[in-house]
């Protein structure tokens, strides 16, 4: 057997991707929130990158010269002309926009350099000017220094521990606990580190603190309660009122160990809230739970009426008081397509971001390369760095036509979803599209996921428009209709209930059977539990 070294030829068949078709791909699966983030980077990384300033931007959205023809126009009263498209004009992810830009635009000579230098602006009252005033251009914004974000959950407890004062009587049990105030305030600071997005305490964050736990006894003793292993009840004194003082501060309901906790510091707070009502939490919070309201009536003595009046009173209360105190952004859904109307025919067009829209190349880069004296490592530099600016506003400029091309093939499939309403929406899977488009189906993927179109019926994601489908029969051929059509069928019909006498899975299934639509008992149970959320019908019940 012959173990050394030998050379030999292989043949295979193998694809790759170019630089540049990768920053596409990267560039693609991108939400507008994380564009908007990767031009700036792009801008702080490459030189010869820069925001226009030179004219103020229309208020329009993309131009038809700057996006390639990607389909046909869609018409009302031309339903197919988006099968007469030449799909050979995208041979390839690369070259799915053809884009005509220059090498380097405008003339670099007519600006005042010693002027430039000496005031650091071309505006002669820059120096002059508050730099904190709002710019009268709104696109100008994104580059402004930030505020201070808001106080989050932990530190503006902690400002109520700063204004908290305890009592002498308090301050002397603790003295004689062996712990001092300032200790003290260190638990509470301990559990309120302890805490989480919803106002609960968490023992998620224990190891975090594990050098601290080692040293202070009362800590490994919060530590053991937040774990179960002790009750708040056999803790000693301090980490007792520790978590009675954390109990204590707005809002109510902050430093529960369980919902049932949370619900019970609420309705203590609450003035006149129902003596009833908190007593079902005391001793029937497992039947309340499954709404076993007869069970409970039978438990406390009282009618299965009173007790539904009782429960209707946790509406005050609220689950998630963290919620209250915390500063997380609420990220607004941004539209990347439109869908408008031209003299009364719908047609898609694709939005751009202000950044995007007023990306350019630096123009006053362009006397180094023409100059002869300049070093072959600056023009090099120069070189490379223009290769880079060029790619990435092709790479933006191929991620809008591709999604528009993706939007206007669903338009095609979806007609009647874009003109008479959602409940007209139909089965449609990404193959379909990526077929129609001439596509791979992970470049579908990549341009529907995150990606949101302006409808005259609202905002929705681009993926919400492929759905599964039920057959209407076993018949080969029988008609299939969307899953979403049955949500929106179910959702009306328990919304339009009788509260007193809800309907059950099979009851939505036969009254869906009188509107043409056949679906299975557990089709419907499946759909109301995992899609819309809804309770079973015996937890629906309540008293009007």
């Amino acid at each position: 057997m012959n173990l050394g070294m030998q050379l030999g030829t292989t043949q295979r068949l193998e694809q790759t991707l170019t630089p540049q078709l990768r920053q596409f791909v990267a560039i693609l699966q991108k939400t507008s929130l994380e564009l908007d983030t990767a031009i700036k980077d792009e801008l702080e990384t490459n030189p010869l990158l820069e925001l226009d300033d030179s004219e103020p931007m229309e208020d329009r959205e993309v131009r038809d010269d700057e996006l390639p023809d990607s389909g046909a126009e869609l018409k009302e009263d031309h339903p197919d002309d988006y099968d007469d498209y030449d799909s050979s004009d995208y041979s390839s992810l690369e070259d799915s926009a053809m884009v005509d830009r220059g090498l380097l635009d405008g003339d670099a000579d007519n600006i005042d350099y010693e002027r430039y230098l000496n005031d650091g602006s071309m505006n002669e009252d820059a120096p002059f000017k508050d730099l904190n005033a709002p710019s009268g251009d709104a696109d100008d914004e994104w580059d402004r220094p930030i505020k201070d974000s808001e106080k989050g959950l932990q530190e503006k407890l902690r400002d109520q521990l700063l204004l908290w004062s305890g009592t002498r009587e308090l301050l002397e049990q603790l003295s004689q606990a062996g712990c001092s105030e300032k200790r003290f305030r260190s638990l509470v600071e301990y559990l309120i580190d302890s805490l989480d997005d919803d106002g609960f305490l968490s023992n998620d964050n224990l190891g975090l603190n594990a050098r601290r736990a080692s040293e202070d006894a009362f800590v490994n003793e919060i530590e053991s309660m937040l774990r179960g292993d002790v009750a708040l009840d056999d803790c000693s004194l301090p980490v007792r009122e520790a978590v009675h003082v954390l109990q204590g501060f707005n809002p109510k309901g902050i430093g529960a160990r369980d919902q049932k906790e949370c619900f019970l510091l609420q309705a203590y707070a609450i003035p006149g809230f129902s003596p009833l009502a908190i007593k079902i939490l005391e001793t029937c919070y497992e039947d309340l739970l499954v709404l076993r309201y007869a069970k409970i009536g039978k438990a406390l003595g009282v009618s299965t009426e009173e007790v539904q009046q009782a429960v209707a009173s946790f509406a005050k209360l609220n689950p998630h008081p963290g919620f209250l105190l915390s500063n997380r952004l609420v990220q607004g859904k941004i539209p990347d397509l439109k869908i408008v109307n031209h003299h009364g025919k719908q047609d898609v067009e694709a939005y751009r971001s202000p950044m995007q829209k007023r990306l350019k190349v630096n123009k006053t880069y362009e006397s180094i390369l023409k100059d002869k004296n300049a070093s072959k490592h600056d023009r090099e530099y120069v070189r490379e760095h223009l290769k880079k600016a060029n790619d990435f506003i092709k790479a933006l400029d191929d991620r809008c036509s591709t999604m528009e091309l993706v939007m206007r093939a669903i338009f095609k499939r979806q007609k009647d979803f874009f003109t008479k309403g959602p409940a007209f929406l139909k089965p449609m899977v990404q193959r379909d599209i990526a077929d129609d488009i001439k596509r791979d189906v992970s470049t579908v993927n990549r341009s529907i996921n995150g990606k949101y179109v302006d409808t005259p019926y609202g905002i929705f994601e681009l993926k919400s428009f492929f759905t599964s489908g039920v057959k209407q029969g076993e018949t080969l051929g029988a008609e299939e209709l969307s899953s979403a059509m049955i949500l929106d069928a179910i959702k009306k019909l328990v919304d339009e209930e009788d509260k007193k006498k809800p309907l059950s899975d099979q009851a939505i299934a036969d009254k869906l059977k009188e509107q043409g639509i056949l679906v299975a008992r557990r089709t419907v149970a499946k759909y109301r539990e995992n899609n819309l959320r809804i309770l079973p019908a015996s937890q629906r019940k309540r008293a009007i």
